[in-house]
Parts: structure tokens; C-alpha cells; sequence
């Protein structure tokens, strides 16, 4: 974290009072300067995406055609809707794991893992569903193999694209650069959070006296720290932190004008629920409780939708495992002495306790030996060293999901005995309990496997962001996600 402290205030900082004066002064002074610091606004950038994307399937779809024109005789020419509905699930796919969000790596392994999961689900959802409402025409066969060669064939190609523009682009120029006007501290944890969520980004800090005095000004048109003035052609995000928002009227049309002028302004709350996608784990007090319009009872149709989901895919999940479960039964009696099926006491939807069921990976009565799972725990078998790296331990919370328990998605239920610690020790660790607990949740997928009251608390952010914006889109990024832990084996023991 480098944090300015001493940004130079211009000599004559100009005070503009009014939001239009202040939006011809921020756009007459960013032309006549050398290299002002103004990026493609978000929108615009999501835009163009959207257009290669559809340009990519199109490509797709016609290297497609062109193949079961020479090896078929019939008509292959799809009908609309056969071409329209699976590009579309392809679409709202790779747009819930990131393929328009600015803050992608978009070279990373875990985008390209993720990218191409999100593809390969898109094409048997859309297949599915082009099935069951569009119409082929005269080639049944030869538009089901359009269905799902296509769609795999423009996911890669939209993921080569992508790759092409990052290596293509100077992007360690380009790195968007955060501005927090508060202090350093609100600088390094929102720094800190960024790099936990693979989202890593430089971030500033500048008081809010020296902001006002035109210190904020100043630093939007210097480049990024570590490269020349030249080289200054990266985007800023302006923060205005919880410290400083009550010193910033003065600042209120310039903010105004950056805002107007693809420099966005957001304040803290927003921008962690936005662009962060958790809450400030350095805030205690939960004001964003009685700032929403909040849909958790048990006569929503989000509810009523969810838990018939829970139902069907816990039901199907675990007949299909029946084979896994038999075998993992025997393998853990021959492996270790004691009950296959482990039992305990966790804390659920309004704090009611219920009995959660795993496979023991552990020796006999090891929880008598601490409640918290550490690295290399020497009480972890032999066998539930790999029980737990590909996640067969958690195959039997499907009955927890089948009795009503638990869900898929939610945050994960913990010991009644870790959470009578953390609720001593972490305020709002009650309210994680408005939702039901799940087999996956934000905080598994998004933070590392943790020790300790501290991680308990960050863990805590993404829960609480969870139960905050909870949501059948949100839970559909989550069993992305989970697959993209799965297949990686990474995550949480």
C-alpha cells in the first residue's frame, strides 16, 4: 500500500459552486492537459464486449453450418429462435462470471476455468432449452449438433478474444487506479480485500482536507505511481470513505463533474457492494440492515423457488451418488475405527440448531480436541485427507438439504460451539442466520480457508453480503463458482 499523504495542492485551487461550472471546468482542463487521466466509460466498454461477443458466434455458428453443409445433404439452416436462445444463455452466462466486469483478469486461469465451465453449462442449458421451445426445421440432427457445437466453439473463441485484446493492450498501464479520499487505513482494507477476491488493483489514499483544497484534482491527472507521466492512460475510481463524507460538500459539483466525466464516484458502501461484491469487514455496526427492502420470509417467491430447487437437485444429486456413498461408507470403516457418518450440532435459519451429517474424516471424538480445523491437522485420516480435497465429505448434507435444514447456496452453518465465540466477538455475526445455511456459499468461494476470530471476520463480510443481496443470479454465480473450486481443488477443508 502506498498511500499520498502529501498530494501537492495546486497554488490557486480552483472552487467551482455549481455542478455545470464545475463540468465545463473538469472537461476545458482535461482537453488542454497532455494526459488527462479519462478512461472508456464502463458502459461503452461492456457494449463493445457484448457486439464482439455476438460477432464471435456468428463466426461460430457459420464455420458451423459450413461443416454440416459439406458433410450433410439436408437443409441446415436453424430456425431464430434455435440460433437466438442458446446464444443467449451463453450470453447471461459469461456475464455472470465476469466476461463484462472491468475488473476481470482476464489472463488469469481462474477467469479462463470459469469462462469456459460458464460455456460448457451454457451449452447443454441451451440446448435443453432450444429443445423444448424452438423448432428445427427439416435437419433435426444436423441443428442438434448446431446446439451444441456452436455455443462450445464461440465460448472458446470469445475467451481467445479476450486473452488476444489483454496480451495485445498495455495493460499494466491501463491497471485501474483507486482513489480513496479518507485515510490509510480505509485505503489498506479495501486493498487488503481486493487482492483476497483476485481483483488486485493499486490503491491511494488522500485526506479529506487536501482533497477539498485541490489535492484530489491534482492526483487524477498524475500518472500511476511507477510509471511515467507518458505512460499515464489508466482509469480511476474515486471512493469517498465513511471518514471523509462529511467533509466533501465543499467537493460536491467537482465529484459531480468526475462522475459525468467516466471518472465514477462512488461512495463506500456502494462501491464494496458493487464492485467488491462484500461488505467492509472493518465495520461493525449493521446500518445496511435498514437500508433494504429485505424479501427473506417465508412467503417470497424467491424462497418457495429456492427450496423447490433444493429439492429436486438434492434429490436427484443424491440418488445419482448412491454408488459414491457405498463405496465411501466401506472405505472409511476399513481406514479408521468408528462410525462412517459424522454427527454434529449446527446453527441454522433464525438460530434454530439441527444435526448436520458428513463422512468422519477425522479419528474418533477428535471435536473434543478443538473446535477449529487447522493446517495439517494431524487428527485428519489418511482417507479424509481426500475425502476433503474433492469435497466427497459433504455429499450426506444433501439430506440436510432434503429435510429443509439446509440449502445448496448459503452461508456455511458452523458449530453451536464456534458460534457462541464468534457471536461474543463479532457484531452482526447474528445476522448470517436470516438465510439458511448451504453446501456452498459467497464466502467459500471467494475467500481462503481461514483460522482464527480474524478471518472469521472476513469470511463474515461475504456472508453478510450474501444475506444482503441474496438472489436467484447470485446463487446461480455461486454453483459456478463452486464448479470452478471443484474442478481446481482449492478452497476451504
Amino acid at each position: 500500500m502506498k498511500s499520498i499523504a502529501g498530494v501537492h495542492s495546486p497554488s490557486q485551487p480552483t472552487v467551482v459552486k455549481s455542478y455545470r461550472g464545475a463540468l465545463t471546468h473538469w472537461k476545458t482542463s482535461a482537453s488542454a492537459d497532455a494526459s488527462p487521466r479519462i478512461g472508456v466509460p464502463t458502459s461503452l466498454w461492456r457494449a463493445l464486449w457484448f457486439v464482439a461477443d455476438i460477432l464471435v458466434w456468428a463466426l461460430a455458428s457459420a464455420f458451423v453450418l459450413m461443416l454440416l453443409k459439406f458433410f450433410s445433404t439436408g437443409s441446415v439452416f436453424p430456425n431464430w429462435n434455435v440460433v437466438t436462445i442458446p446464444m443467449g444463455v451463453l450470453l447471461f452466462s459469461l456475464w455472470m462470471v465476469g466476461a463484462y466486469d472491468r475488473d476481470s483478469d482476464f489472463a488469469s486461469l481462474r477467469f479462463a476455468s470459469e469462462f469456459l465451465i460458464a460455456g460448457l453449462l451454457a451449452t447443454l442449458i441451451g440446448a435443453g432449452a432450444s429443445a423444448l421451445f424452438g423448432s428445427y426445421g427439416q435437419g433435426t440432427q444436423t441443428s442438434r449438433f448446431y446446439l451444441l457445437a456452436t455455443p462450445l466453439f464461440s465460448a472458446i473463441g470469445c475467451l481467445a478474444v479476450r486473452r488476444l485484446a489483454w496480451a495485445l493492450s498495455d495493460h499494466e498501464a491501463a491497471d485501474q487506479r483507486i482513489i480513496v479520499v479518507g485515510t490509510t487505513e480505509e485505503a489498506k482494507r479495501l486493498e487488503a480485500t481486493l487482492a483476497i477476491t483476485s481483483r488486485p488493483h493499486r490503491v491511494v489514499a488522500i485526506p479529506a482536507d487536501q482533497a477539498i483544497d485541490g489535492g484530489l484534482e491534482s492526483l487524477l491527472r498524475s500518472p500511476l505511481l511507477g510509471t511515467t507521466e507518458a505512460d499515464a492512460t489508466g482509469r480511476d475510481t474515486v471512493v469517498i470513505a465513511p471518514s471523509a463524507a462529511q467533509q466533501l460538500s465543499a467537493l460536491s459539483p467537482f465529484l459531480v463533474a468526475l462522475h459525468a466525466s467516466t471518472v465514477p464516484v462512488y461512495t463506500w458502501s456502494a462501491y464494496w457492494s458493487q464492485r467488491v461484491k462484500t461488505l467492509d469487514p472493518g465495520i461493525d455496526t449493521p446500518e445496511w440492515f435498514f437500508e433494504k427492502d429485505f424479501r427473506l420470509g417465508d412467503s417470497s417467491a424467491y424462497t418457495h423457488l429456492k427450496r423447490l430447487t433444493d429439492l429436486v437437485v438434492g434429490t436427484l444429486a443424491l440418488v445419482l451418488s448412491l454408488p459414491i456413498l457405498l463405496l465411501t461408507v466401506i472405505a472409511i470403516r476399513l481406514d479408521s475405527p468408528g462410525a462412517a457418518i459424522f454427527r454434529q450440532k449446527r446453527v441454522g435459519l433464525r438460530g434454530l440448531e439441527f444435526t448436520i451429517y458428513k463422512f468422519r474424516t477425522m479419528t474418533l471424538n477428535s471435536e473434543l480436541a478443538g473446535s477449529t480445523t487447522t493446517k495439517n491437522d494431524t487428527r485428519i485420516t489418511r482417507l479424509g485427507n481426500f475425502l476433503r480435497k474433492v469435497r466427497i465429505d459433504e455429499i450426506p448434507q444433501l439430506i440436510n438439504v432434503i429435510k429443509g435444514d439446509m440449502s445448496i447456496v448459503g452461508p456455511r452453518p458452523e458449530w453451536t460451539v464456534c458460534v457462541a465465540n464468534y457471536e461474543d466477538k463479532l457484531p452482526g455475526y447474528h445476522l448470517r442466520h436470516l438465510v439458511k445455511p448451504g453446501i456452498t456459499g459467497w464466502a467459500q468461494v471467494n475467500y481462503p480457508y481461514g483460522e482464527g476470530v480474524e478471518d472469521a471476520r472476513n469470511k463474515l463480510s461475504f456472508d453478510l453480503f450474501y444475506v444482503a443481496h441474496s438472489s436467484l443470479i447470485l446463487d446461480c454465480s455461486i454453483v459456478l463458482k463452486t464448479i470452478y473450486v471443484l474442478i481446481g481443488r482449492i478452497g476451504g477443508r
